[in-house]
């Protein structure tokens, strides 16, 4: 068997090197892309993510290392998820139920406060719900209610009027007819 020649050997490394240096060009363009990349889910200054694609085309090897070191800690998606959280929580403690009348914290299914007996909800008549004071219907069994502990406004009191009325028996309107008007102002005078 024969020694390769010179040109022969040349020529293999030709294309080893060709083939090598492909990759690290591939390489090199993939991280250059993985930092914009990675740099847009972690801020929205495109200023920021140009100079980290930039950073890492310039100084191939260091630039990364670099771009590790100074790039932000959290994507914007966990930013979002934490902000999340904290609302919930913010959330939950402000809606923890306080009476209207001490400031007190009272518990949702209190009917009146007990440090200063302020009435917090009412019992429905019909299925015995909680409800709020300003509910005129009850969400649970549907049935419409009056509140009697609720101040007359004149609608309502019309309403409860209406509501209450009984219908004039004909029978008795025939014998007790009431005085004509004339007849009234003549015997006031």
């Amino acid at each position: 068997m024969s020694l390769p020649s010179l040109e022969t050997i040349l020529s293999y490394l030709t294309i080893v090197a060709a083939a090598l240096g492909a990759l690290l060009a591939a390489l090199w363009l993939s991280l250059i892309i993985w930092a914009l990349r990675d740099m847009r889910l972690r801020s929205r200054d495109p200023f920021a993510q140009l100079l980290a694609a930039l950073l890492v085309a310039v100084l191939p090897i260091f630039g990364v290392f670099i771009y590790l070191i100074l790039r932000p800690p959290q994507t914007l998606a966990e930013l979002y998820e934490r902000a999340l959280e904290e609302e919930a929580l913010l959330q939950a403690i402000e809606e923890r139920s306080t009476c209207p009348g001490c400031s007190r914290t009272v518990q949702a299914n209190w009917l009146v406060c007990p440090y200063c007996h302020t009435r917090l909800k009412k019992v429905c008549p019909d299925c015995n719900s909680l409800m709020e004071l300003n509910w005129n219907l009850c969400p649970y069994c549907g049935n419409q209610h009056i509140d009697p502990y609720k101040a007359d406004s004149p609608a309502s009191a019309t309403a409860v009027y209406l509501a209450t009325a009984v219908a004039p028996d004909p029978l008795a309107a025939d014998a007790a007819e009431p005085a004509p008007l004339a007849d009234a102002e003549e015997s006031g005078q």
